[in-house]
């Protein structure tokens, strides 16, 4: 179980566990409170208690004041303009982040994917 965190004041990554399955929802936590996410139907941006689905959240990682005003304006310019949602290349995670002005890309997919060839690995060599 992730604790719930203060998020009073923080502007930045943040996650959940996703509703169904394995694994976290990504978003960012915008300046006005509101949050930023990506979801099958598109960019979207919701407040806390939408994001959250009565989940605990977590705060990941922090923004950078200077760049409050950038991260709002990547978040609102980009409702209606992403491209729909890919689970392998265009997920919530690459979404939060490119949001974040950082590299689009997602630990979670990575991590699988290199789980997945330790386990092809694993099984060729027995």
């Amino acid at each position: 179980m992730i604790p719930q965190v203060n998020m009073a004041g923080f502007v930045g990554l943040i996650s959940r566990p996703k509703m169904i399955g394995p694994g976290t929802h990504a978003g960012v936590l915008l300046p006005s409170g509101n949050v930023a996410h990506l979801t099958p139907e598109g960019a979207s941006i919701v407040s806390f208690a939408q994001f959250s689905q009565g989940k605990p959240v977590r705060a990941d990682k922090a923004a950078d004041r200077a760049q409050y005003q950038q991260i709002e304006w990547r978040a609102w310019h980009s409702l209606g303009r992403t491209l729909p949602y890919e689970l392998l290349n265009r997920n919530c995670e690459h979404y939060a982040n490119f949001v974040m002005g950082q590299k689009p890309e997602s630990p979670q997919v990575i991590g699988a994917l290199l789980l997945s060839i330790l386990g092809l690995v694993f099984v060729a060599a027995r």
